[in-house]
């Protein structure tokens, strides 16, 4: 009796360790590979609240990064003028009537901006704009479409500047449409050097030097003389503005001599 009882709980430790051999061997199931995120961005609104109407703030937020890497992000642009319909009310990044505003910056969840300085009014009536950012396998994720409209503003053509045998520099705008909105005062903002190294200011404001037109604004051709200290200089930069009532600004494009 004795026998079997020893040879029974022989059999059983047998059974026991082979039991346990196996459990320890068993192979897990594999994980599933994590799902790969997109990005998120949203669109904001331009900023134009500057002392100049047409300095534009381009913005827009990275919400989330995702697990794809951002190549490239910004804002897409598509301008809408008066009897054209090369624009498209959906920019996107491959199509022909889109222009993209890239961010030159490192992408990171947040706010980004970029300043775009004294941008032509008279070029468009309503601008389509929308953030986006291009992932590192090629898709692009896109924000709402919004727009802007930048009314209906004075259109002249570029500033011609005429220097003369006396040292002073005639600045003349030839004004095509008078636009919506009264003028309070007009005029050519300019920045000069005397020296090949001397400080100028290629983006002059009225904080730099300003000349006035005199007489009413109009459609016709203005004159005026930009005063030049000993009537010598190495390089000038001018362009003219527009003050309204508001006391905001309106420039031109940059002309130089």
């Amino acid at each position: 009796m004795k026998r079997i009882t020893l040879q029974f709980s022989s059999l059983l430790a047998t059974l026991f360790l082979f039991a346990f051999s196996c459990q320890d061997h068993v192979t897990p199931d594999p994980k599933p590979e994590p799902v790969a995120e997109d990005a998120k961005v949203t669109t904001l609104q331009i900023d134009n609240s500057g002392q100049a109407i047409n300095d534009l703030t381009f913005r827009m937020s990275i919400e989330k990064l995702g697990t794809r890497s951002i190549t490239e992000f910004g804002v897409l642009l598509s301008f809408e003028s008066e009897g054209s319909d090369e624009f498209t009310t959906v920019p996107t990044l491959n199509n022909a009537f889109t222009s993209a505003l890239k961010f030159d910056k490192v992408p990171s969840q947040g706010e980004h901006s970029i300043l775009k300085k004294a941008v032509g009014f008279d070029d468009f009536d309503k601008l389509y704009f929308r953030a986006y950012a291009r992932q590192a396998n090629g898709t692009v994720v896109y924000g709402e479409v919004f727009d802007f409209r930048p009314g209906t503003i004075p259109a002249f053509n570029s500033l011609i500047l005429t220097k003369n045998q006396n040292g002073t520099v005639t600045a003349k705008l030839d004004v095509m449409s008078l636009g919506n909105t009264p003028i309070a005062e007009y005029g050519v903002a300019y920045s000069y050097r005397t020296t090949p190294n001397g400080v100028v200011n290629s983006d002059p404001t009225i904080n730099d030097k300003k000349a006035f037109y005199v007489g009413a604004f109009s459609v016709s051709a203005h004159f005026v003389n930009l005063p030049i200290e000993g009537g010598i200089f190495d390089k000038l930069y001018a362009r003219p503005f527009l003050k309204y009532p508001s006391g905001k600004y309106y420039y031109g494009s940059v002309q130089n001599l």
